[in-house]
């Protein structure tokens, strides 16, 4: 009987270098960092659902919850990858770094739609479309240090580590030029099992991407 090829082990890699990567790599602009923790939190959750990226320890273990898929755990990773010098941050009303998340960062659940999103979308000029606003919710960016770059060096010289860094690079190339509310959208309409706790749901369906 002819034997079978042993299955090579499926790569594993721990929930916090997920996310500094997720950080660290450049979209497909080239531009660093990334803002928001909103943004952040949807992105890796996607990374779980569509790119079925598999973390040791299950993952940051996504609920339904107020604003769409929710994990609390991204905020106590965030604190440690800065605690470690990885990341920093800075606020579009400070440019300097600060290590602690402002309260409407913590408080991301308890946001009105209005609040997260930002100011009243005004109709663009001679259309009849939603003209996009900024994202009040983009408060922070997150850049890695230079510690948090010579971490990610050493995590993308591991081989193994390929398709972790394969599927940030696809989600990030695809959703960087998405407004939050274009990203929440999608989410909501192709992940439905994660808006049923959702106090945001209607408006964030009736913001239809153009």
């Amino acid at each position: 009987m002819a034997k079978h090829a042993e299955a090579k082990p499926v790569a594993m890699m721990g929930a916090r270098d997920l996310l500094l990567l997720l950080i660290g790599l450049g979209d497909a602009a080239g531009e660093e960092g990334l803002g928001g923790i909103t943004r952040i939190q949807k992105l890796l959750y996607l990374l779980e659902a569509e790119e079925h990226i598999r973390l040791i320890g299950g993952g940051f273990s996504f609920e339904a919850y107020k604003a769409g898929p929710y994990s609390p755990r991204i905020y106590d990773d965030l604190e440690f990858l800065e605690n470690l010098d990885y990341i920093c941050r800075s606020s579009s009303h400070d440019e300097t770094a600060v290590a602690e998340a402002s309260e409407p960062e913590k408080a991301e659940v308890d946001l009105t739609f209005d609040e997260l999103m930002g100011p009243e979308d005004m109709l663009a000029p001679d259309t009849n479309e939603i003209a996009p606003t900024a994202d009040s919710y983009e408060e922070s960016r997150f850049f890695l240090t230079e510690r948090g770059k010579r971490r990610m060096e050493e995590l993308l010289s591991n081989e193994s580590y390929r398709p972790f860094v394969e599927g940030i690079r696809k989600v990030k190339s695809r959703f960087a030029k998405y407004s939050l509310s274009d990203l929440l959208y999608y989410v909501y309409t192709r992940h439905p099992e994660m808006t049923t706790e959702s106090e945001i749901k209607e408006k964030v369906l009736r913001r239809r991407p153009a």
